[in-house]
C-alpha cells in the first residue's frame, strides 16, 4: 500500500490539517474497528483467553520488525515510561554509579534516572550545542562509573535526531546499557536496534505508531534482559502462567516477565492494527514521506523569516517529522490560535510552534498552513 492509499483511513483528515503526530496521533478505522470487535465480543458472546494470547503474540512479532529486535525481548507496557522505570529501576545500582543523559530531554526520559539518586546514582546531563546532542559531548560526560546512557532517539521539543548508533558502538566498546526513548521515531523512522548497538528501547503508542494512549513496548537486548529484575510480579511473570492451584514461581524465559497482568484488550486490538497498518505502507515509504514533507515545511518556513529551533536546513541524518519554530515578534500564543482556527492541529512548546506531518498528511496540507502563517504570501 502506498501512503496516500491509507488516507481514507482517517476521517479525520477531511476536518482537520493534522499536523500534531508528535503529540497525540488520531486512530484509524481499522484500528476503530478492531476496538469496536472487541466490545462486540464482550458484550454478546465469550470471549476466549487464547484469542488474547494470540494476539499479543501478534503484536510482539509486528512490534519486532519495526524496531528490527527479536519478539522474545519484548515487552507490552502502558507507555515510554513505564518501559524506561522497568529498566530504571531493575538494575543492580551501586552507590557512585552515574547515568548520562540530555538536558531538555522528555521529563519521561528524566525522572525514572533522578529516582535513583536515593541510591546514590548520579544523572549527567549533556547541554545541547546548536540545537544539537552530539556523540562527542556526551563521551565527554562518560567514565569508569557510567552505567547507563538515557537519550531520545529524536528529541520531542525540535525534532533533531541524535546518531544513537555512534553512540551505541562506544557504549558497547565500553560496557555501558544504551537506553533509547524512542517515542519519536518509532512508526517514522527505520529502526534497527541491532545495527545501532541498542541495548534497551521504549515507546508509548500514541505518537508516530498511532495506536492508543496507555499503551506501548519495551525492548531488551537477550544479554540486558536477564539482568534486570522485574518490578511488578504477577501471573504473567512466570513461565506456568495458569497454574492456580499448584503455583511455581519460574520466571517467564522471555520479556515477557515484565507483563504482570492482563492489559486492556481494546487497547492491544487497536495497537495491533495501527502496527500492522504501518508494516503494510512500509516504514521505509512512511520515513521518505515525512522527511519530504517536514522538509518542504521547514524550507518554507525557513524562507518566509521564520526561526527553526536548531539549524536549518539539515542533513538528512538528523532530520524527523518534528518542525518547530516561532518569528520575533509574534507570541507562540497567536500563531497556535490562527492555526487552531483555520483547522491546522498543532501545539507549542517553550516560544515555538511545533508542526509534525505523518505520511497521510499531502503537499496540499503543508502549503496551507505555511499561508496561514504568512497570510501576506498566500495573496501573491
Amino acid at each position: 500500500m502506498e501512503p496516500l492509499e491509507a488516507r481514507d483511513l482517517f476521517p479525520i483528515a477531511s476536518q482537520w490539517n493534522f499536523l500534531n503526530h508528535a503529540g497525540t496521533a488520531p486512530m484509524s478505522l481499522r484500528s476503530r474497528a478492531a476496538v469496536e470487535a472487541v466490545v462486540n465480543d464482550l458484550t454478546n458472546r465469550p470471549r476466549q483467553q487464547d484469542r488474547f494470547v494470540e494476539d499479543m503474540d501478534r503484536l510482539r512479532r509486528s512490534l519486532a520488525r519495526i524496531i528490527g529486535g527479536d519478539p522474545d525481548g519484548l515487552t507490552v507496557t502502558r507507555g515510554t515510561a513505564h518501559g524506561i522505570s522497568l529498566l530504571a529501576q531493575g538494575l543492580d545500582w551501586r552507590t557512585g554509579d552515574n547515568i548520562v543523559s540530555a538536558r531538555l530531554e522528555y521529563p519521561a526520559n528524566l525522572f525514572p534516572w533522578m529516582a535513583q539518586a536515593r541510591r546514590g546514582v548520579e544523572l549527567r546531563l549533556v547541554e545541547p550545542e546548536a540545537g544539537r546532542v552530539t556523540p562527542q559531548a556526551v563521551f565527554a560526560l562518560m567514565d569508569e562509573r557510567t552505567r547507563v546512557v538515557a537519550l531520545s532517539s529524536v528529541q520531542f521539543w525540535n525534532g533533531y535526531r541524535i546518531d544513537i548508533a555512534a553512540i551505541g558502538e562506544e557504549c558497547r566498546r565500553r560496557g555501558v546499557i544504551l537506553a533509547v526513548d524512542a517515542i519519536q521515531s518509532l512508526g517514522v523512522l527505520e529502526t534497527d536496534v541491532r545495527a545501532m548497538n541498542v541495548d534497551f528501547m521504549a515507546a508509548g503508542a500514541g505518537k508516530w505508531l498511532m495506536g492508543p494512549v496507555g499503551i506501548g513496548l519495551a525492548w531488551f537486548a537477550p544479554a540486558l534482559l536477564e539482568r534486570i529484575d522485574p518490578l511488578l510480579i504477577g501471573t504473567g511473570s512466570v513461565v506456568k502462567s495458569t497454574e492456580y492451584f499448584n503455583p511455581e514461581f519460574r520466571w517467564a524465559p522471555t520479556a515477557r516477565r515484565f507483563e504482570e497482568s492482563t492489559i486492556s484488550w481494546m487497547d492491544l486490538a487497536a495497537f495491533l492494527a495501527a502496527a500492522e497498518l504501518l508494516l503494510e505502507i512500509g516504514i521505509d515509504k512512511v520515513e521518505e514521506r515525512v522527511l519530504s514533507l517536514a522538509g518542504r515545511l521547514g524550507d518554507g518556513l525557513a524562507d518566509r523569516g521564520f526561526e527553526i529551533w536548531a539549524p536549518w536546513p539539515r542533513k538528512r541524518s538528523e532530520s524527523s517529522g518534528i518542525i518547530s519554530f516561532r518569528k520575533s515578534g509574534t507570541p507562540p500564543e497567536e500563531q497556535l490560535r490562527d492555526l487552531t482556527a483555520a483547522h491546522v492541529a498543532c501545539r507549542t512548546h517553550s516560544d515555538y510552534v511545533r508542526l509534525s506531518p505523518h505520511f497521510y498528511n499531502t503537499v496540499e496540507e503543508i502549503d496551507r498552513a505555511l499561508d496561514v502563517l504568512t497570510p501576506e504570501r498566500a495573496s501573491i
